[in-house]
């Protein structure tokens, strides 16, 4: 039943996670008495610094491996959804793990002496500290600009590829640091093995994507302009079709003649979208909406444009759920349910269809979509425009549903619009199993701009709180620091 392996899905790939970077703490304590690593402030310091280390660089290769996109590894999670927000966990915790190495290896050091702590934040301190303190920077820098600053997808995924190069500075550390690692064949065995299946993966997509990663060739057959910000785009194959599932996503890359608009280092960048053609149909279709500067540039795009396609990805699928399904879509987050909708047939489940827009007139396929509707009783479609009904709430869906607690109940849509469906969902009876949502902003990736004409203004000057976050985080970890070294000073002073 696919209620019993989403939940088992849920748990698979984070306990994984968890495992694989708790086997390194568990061969560090088997390797040596306990007591004499944890006898007297310097020693117990320096331990949990090693720690935090090993835990930290297990972390972060593992995290390298969820960003190659692994088709093994998306299972293991149930979807890429779900494997792309435990990556983003995971990066922060392997970020605090390491930043407790830094701020605990100072501290080790200044219960000696608060000069001997900053002879470590000198250049003379030696190669093997000198990578591990760039590393850290970089990865500092990385952290701050991937969470807080609003950035382009290009620029993004640069960002994103630039962590691979710091990993390689954290390797050089971990293996040319003298200390426990020396004192077990198993704990050094086991570090170079995932710091090479973490190296290897960012081979596999970053450096070597356009050899080894699997791609389909398509070419552009039509482009259907909707409206002044919604593009259909269509695409033919150029060798075997992409086999999919309703509701999966892709990532494609249109080329010449397109591309050529775009700076070179630009034009090889794939970009994720939901897939709306049905699996049955031989051309691939794909729905966008003008909300960055790649999705405002497609429409310019015309018909004979190459165009590679990767996937496809994604668990978000009416296929194998119960017989009783809700589907609601919020504005483009129609997408996914467009190639469910093309795809019904007679062992379908019975589906109430919720597709909200600001005014009706923006509710794209919606004649298709009826059509569908009076083929099949267990089909219907219901338009909520939000200037008319206001928000759809889980209120309405209760009361024009009275087996709502019985239903799957998939969602897509602004990630504002989910959390406060799930809430409400929750609150009327639905259990958390039952409940499926896909933030289109996943498979569109750009914002929307007051004015197409202006340049976007950073996030960093629009919110002043979101600008004390950034400083809080790029700080703490030297600020924390110069706590702990004044405050043992002030220790040893006394003692």
């Amino acid at each position: 039943m696919r209620l019993g392996s989403d939940r088992l899905h849920g748990y698979l790939g984070p306990l994984w996670l968890v495992t694989l970077c708790a086997v390194p703490v568990v061969l560090w304590a088997g390797s040596a008495p306990l007591d004499s690593r944890f006898e007297g402030r310097y020693a117990t310091l320096t331990s949990l610094a090693v720690v935090s280390a090993f835990a930290g660089t297990s972390a972060f290769a593992l995290n390298l491996v969820l960003g190659a996109r692994l088709r093994p590894v998306e299972t293991l999670f149930g979807g890429l959804e779900r494997m792309y927000k435990a990556h983003r966990l995971n990066g922060q915790v392997a970020f605090v793990l390491l930043l407790g190495h830094v701020v605990l290896i100072l501290a080790s050091r200044a219960t000696i002496s608060t000069s001997t702590a900053l002879d470590l934040l000198r250049p003379s301190a030696g190669w093997t500290v000198v990578a591990g303190l760039l590393a850290f920077a970089g990865m500092t820098a990385a952290i701050v600009l991937t969470l807080f600053v609003r950035l382009g997808h290009e620029l993004f995924v640069y960002i994103q590829r630039s962590f691979g190069l710091v990993f390689l500075g954290a390797t050089y550390h971990v293996f040319t640091t003298e200390g426990a690692r020396d004192d077990s064949r198993a704990l050094n065995l086991y570090m170079a093995s995932l710091a090479t299946v973490g190296i290897a993966a960012f081979l596999y997509r970053s450096v070597l994507g356009n050899l080894l990663v699997r791609r389909s060739k398509y070419r552009v057959a039509a482009v259907n302009r909707l409206d002044e910000s919604v593009t259909e785009v269509v695409m033919e194959p150029r060798g075997a079709p992409l086999a999919h599932q309703p509701g999966q996503f892709l990532f494609v890359n249109l080329r010449e003649p397109f591309s050529e608009q775009f700076p070179p280092f630009m034009r090889n960048q794939f970009h994720p979208f939901s897939i709306t053609s049905a699996p049955s149909e031989p051309r691939l279709r794909i729905t966008v909406k003008a909300v960055g500067d790649y999705t405002r540039a497609l429409r310019t795009l015309e018909p004979g444009s190459e165009a590679v396609v990767e996937g496809p990805y994604g668990a978000f699928s009416s296929d194998a759920r119960s017989d009783r399904q809700i589907w609601i879509a919020g504005g483009i987050g129609v997408t996914p349910f467009l190639s469910m909708a093309r795809s019904l047939n007679g062992s379908s489940p019975a589906v109430d269809f919720y597709y909200c827009v600001e005014h009706e007139a923006e509710a794209h396929f919606l004649d298709e979509l009826r059509s569908i509707a009076s083929e099949r009783d267990d089909f219907r479609v219901v338009v909520v425009p939000r200037d008319r009904d206001g928000f759809i709430t889980a209120e309405r869906l209760a009361a024009e549903n009275a087996d709502l607690a019985a239903a799957d109940v998939l969602v897509c849509g602004p990630p504002a619009m989910i959390v406060s469906l799930r809430s409400q969902l929750r609150a009327q009876g639905v259990p958390a199993e039952r409940i499926h949502a896909e933030e289109f902003s996943f498979a569109k990736v750009g914002r929307p701009r007051t004015d197409s004409t202006e340049v976007s203004r950073s996030a960093l000057a629009e919110d002043p709180k979101l600008l004390a976050s950034v400083a809080a985080v790029a700080f703490a970890g030297p600020v924390l620091a110069l706590v702990v070294l004044v405050g043992s000073y002030l220790v040893a002073g006394a003692g």
